[in-house]
């Protein structure tokens, strides 16, 4: 499946006002205590957006979700400031959830919390993780603790949940508990008495605002009607919102690591020791190259993923290997940006310092490297026994 001149174009406009627009808030002061852009900025950001045309580009006009590809082509190019999925409503977790509630989601719970989500007028929180101190589910969601149980016309949620990005902040929050038929999924209003945070902790990250929260669930009471799709279908619904928010992840991350590639370069071209620019010294040069190979083979590997996607599979197997091949090249392109630049690679002075540490947190979010190589170990395994048997 190729890509429309429309997406193409779109993509190109995207990467421009990025650039040109987004670019230069980055010195904005408008942030928390641990560095996140406060809505205060975001939504001014938005505002831009939403007059340049460019504001939730992964979604058409009609309310539907453009392929994977033609996702990889906007989002990669949104990602080229740690802004810039923020100000163009394409970040997770927002970008996933709109995904999730297009596809689950009935007509009324659309136009109630998708609606404002596409606007971009609202941020939202997907409630699933939760405390290992309280032996609940991280990377294996069946150890999920949080239960829920129906009360007339109303199901009652109660328990714990933690590393709930942007969840102070949001009005749209989708909750994940278990009950007797298996995990349920709900569309709730947030905030809502019933959900405390407990905590916010301070994370190596800083690039989305709210945080990673952890929260107590107390008796929350939601109508019967706010369930997202069937009782007990809960873990399906997951992959079909985690395989791409996965890839998704791959291509905002790639825009940043191309930009820090760009800053690195210039710094590398310019900056004279020992004679020549840095960039003729072959332990900096070297590493430069390094990093260009390695961005083609993360656009190649998110251009396979995406079109396995784009055939109405699942790719889970798929996503998967992209997520552990593109976010361990990631960081091997951050780190490289940051030696290259030597001293000033680890101040403030530009994005690479803080794509270095964005990264680093995403080869464990969506899922760390070592679930995903265990998982494909096991397919692997029963692929074997299989032949083994024929």
């Amino acid at each position: 499946m190729t890509i429309s001149p429309e997406a193409l174009a779109l993509a190109t406009k995207v990467e421009a006002f990025v650039r040109d627009v987004v670019i230069p808030f980055e010195k904005d002061p408008r942030r928390d205590h641990h560095g996140a852009p406060l809505d205060e900025l975001v939504y001014e950001l938005r505002e831009k957006a939403r007059a340049a045309g460019v504001l939730t580009p992964h979604v058409k006009p009609d309310g539907s979700h453009r392929t994977q590809r033609e996702t990889a082509a906007i989002l990669i190019r949104s990602g080229l400031s740690p802004l810039g999925p923020l100000a163009c409503n394409t970040n997770a977790p927002d970008e996933g959830n709109m995904y999730l509630i297009n596809h689950v989601g009935s007509p009324e719970l659309q136009a109630r919390f998708l609606k404002p989500l596409v606007e971009g007028r609202a941020r939202s929180a997907f409630l699933m993780t939760e405390p290992a101190e309280w032996g609940g589910a991280g990377a294996d969601p069946s150890m999920m603790k949080t239960l829920c149980e129906p009360d007339g016309n109303h199901w009652v949620a109660n328990g714990r949940k933690c590393f709930i990005t942007g969840y102070e902040g949001a009005s749209v929050g989708i909750v994940m508990a278990r009950a007797a038929e298996g995990a349920c999924m709900f569309l709730v209003d947030l905030p809502d008495p019933a959900i405390r945070i407990d905590h916010i902790p301070d994370t190596i990250d800083s690039s989305m605002p709210g945080g990673h929260a952890t929260l107590t669930i107390d008796n929350l009471r939601i109508p019967a009607d706010q369930m997202l799709g069937q009782a007990g279908e809960g873990f399906k619904y997951a992959q079909v919102r985690l395989s791409p928010a996965r890839l998704s992840h791959c291509m905002r991350w790639l825009g940043c690591c191309i930009r820090a590639q760009e800053i690195a370069t210039d710094y590398a071209c310019r900056r004279e020791a020992f004679g020549k620019p840095l960039i003729e010294h072959e332990g900096v040069g070297f590493m430069l190259a390094e990093n260009k190979i390695l961005i083609k083979q993360c656009e190649l590997m998110i251009d396979w993923c995406a079109g396995v996607l784009d055939t109405g599979d699942l790719g889970t197997v798929e996503s998967s290997m992209a997520k552990v091949s593109v976010s361990e090249a990631l960081m091997k392109i951050a780190d490289n940006c940051v030696q290259v630049m030597g001293g000033t690679g680890v101040t403030g002075n530009t994005i690479v310092e803080t794509v270095f540490r964005e990264i680093r947190a995403f080869r464990i979010y969506d899922g760390p490297t070592e679930v995903h190589k265990w998982s494909l170990a096991k397919k692997i395994k029963r692929e074997w026994k299989a032949v083994q048997a024929s």
